[in-house]
């Protein structure tokens, strides 16, 4: 898990091998979101707010489950 510079993600990681994209809250929780393409997690990494890039590209968007 690497560390976000975000008021709503606390950490993610990412298995290009699988497509799993695990985040971290800052509420302390943690969901992992399957079927991200390694495309989708470059433009997360690239984004200037990864909160906010979350909202409007991955949830909802991709099946989710809390870890």
């Amino acid at each position: 898990m690497h560390a976000a510079r975000s008021s709503l993600i606390a950490s993610y990681g990412y298995d290009p091998a699988t497509g799993d994209m695990d985040i971290a809250f800052s509420s302390g929780s943690t969901w992992r979101y399957s079927g991200v393409t390694m495309d989708l997690f470059t433009r997360f990494l690239q984004a200037p707010s990864k909160g906010k890039f979350f909202i409007a590209e991955i949830k909802g968007k991709h099946a989710e489950s809390k870890q």
